[in-house]
């Protein structure tokens, strides 16, 4: 399985300027930290463009005040590897919350004094070394929290409810028509108590209970009134800017996703249409190459044949052995032999008389015996000559008698 990795990690690092030292660093850092990952993945970058990178994502073990936890993170490895940095990010689960601060921003986002370094060094650095880093730092200030599961209740607001209506005071009396009086004051009004009720934000005012024995029915009490409910809380403008933040992250990465994801598409058509196109054209071009291949196979037939014939032959000729001279040299006819015979005798007696002038000249032989010999071979030479021209007639005189038309 391991070299079934390693195998895709290199054909995956192959895009980058410097396949070879991806390869080793990301290899490197799988041996070394065993609870990472690679995979391959497309990015997009805050301006927008997206690109397919190298990813190792996973958890990270770190060991804080004396436990240990895991903190996951996806590390994305730039093609401009290894002048360039990688992008480091911490991946908080549905139970997690990020804790922002100096080195990591409020979308996880890590830029530790290593990376930073990176950047300005890069010949020095390589992933392990990051993750190692990154262990380091997250000891000492751990970038996530868990989420609370309870929250705890709301400090109590104080508010004072309208005045309790007070009954109002009985008529007086009908008085019989006499001098006229000052009329009598009224009854002072019981002084209006102001009480304050504790209202809880998750929760509103409940109404008393009424006592059940002491009352007849179920009916609240006259001089009971209800509150209103209190309006809702306000939502946390914090959580709002984050939640707006996230929105337009989110459909900023969408609208890349699907910019991308139609251009992949527009590609493909473009790719099939042409495979479509081409379907004809190599149909044709098998067909031609079969025919080809035929002909091939048929002429590789005969020549094979034909030097199969020609090995026989030699081998023949070798059993046979070297023929004669004169077995080569022959005519079809006894008159061509006789004038072959002459022209032979002739080139000999030719050859005979240059070699006694060689002689005569090199004083081999005297005047009076090559003067002899030469009258000899002349007189047969003249002779052999006549007969030459006396057959060659005689040929010719039949070939043109063969040719002539009846």
């Amino acid at each position: 399985m391991a070299s079934l990795t390693q195998k895709w990690l290199r054909d995956c690092a192959q895009p980058y300027p410097n396949p070879h030292r991806v390869y080793a660093d990301i290899d490197a850092a799988l041996a070394r930290f065993t609870t990472l990952r690679p995979k391959s993945d497309v990015y997009t970058f805050d301006d927008g463009r997206t690109q397919l990178l190298l990813c190792l994502h996973g958890l990270l073990p770190i060991t804080f005040r004396n436990v240990s936890y895991n903190i996951p993170i996806a590390l994305w490895v730039t093609r401009d590897y290894p002048r360039q940095s990688p992008i480091v990010y911490v991946v908080p689960t549905n139970d997690m919350i990020v804790k922002s601060g100096k080195y990591v921003d409020v979308s996880g986002r890590c830029n530790i004094e290593y990376i930073q370094h990176w950047d300005r060094k890069p010949e020095g650095c390589s992933l392990s070394a990051l993750l190692e880093a990154l262990q380091d730092h997250f000891s000492r200030a751990p970038p996530l929290y868990s989420k609370p599961t309870n929250q705890a209740p709301s400090k109590p607001l104080y508010r004072s409810p309208p005045p309790i209506p007070q009954p109002l005071p009985p008529s007086p009396p009908p008085r019989v028509l006499g001098p006229a009086s000052p009329p009598p004051p009224p009854p002072p009004l019981p002084p209006q108590t102001v009480t304050h009720v504790p209202i809880f934000a998750p929760e509103p005012p409940r109404p008393p209970i009424p006592d059940l024995l002491d009352e007849n029915d179920s009916s609240p009490p006259a001089n009971y009134v209800s509150f209103p409910a209190p309006p809702p809380r306000p939502p946390n403008p914090e959580l709002l800017s984050l939640h707006q933040q996230v929105h337009h992250k989110l459909s900023s990465e969408l609208n890349s996703l699907s910019q991308a994801l139609a251009l992949d598409a527009e590609r493909l058509r473009a790719q099939q249409s042409d495979l479509l196109a081409g379907e004809p054209a190599i149909k044709d071009e098998m067909a031609r190459l079969e025919a080809v291949r035929d002909v091939c196979r048929t002429v590789a037939n005969r020549t094979r044949q034909a030097v199969q014939q020609a090995e026989s032959n030699i081998a023949e000729l070798r059993r046979k052995g070297d023929p004669e001279v004169d077995e080569l040299v022959c005519a079809t006819s006894i008159v061509h032999n006789q004038l072959i015979n002459l022209i032979a005798d002739d080139n000999a007696i030719e050859d005979t008389i240059y070699h006694l002038h060689r002689a005569l000249n090199a004083g081999r032989i005297d005047l009076e015996r090559f003067l002899r010999s030469t009258r000899v071979l002349a007189e047969e030479q003249f002779m052999k000559r006549a007969l030459i021209e006396k057959i060659q007639s005689g040929v010719s005189t039949m070939s043109s008698s063969s040719i002539a038309p009846d």
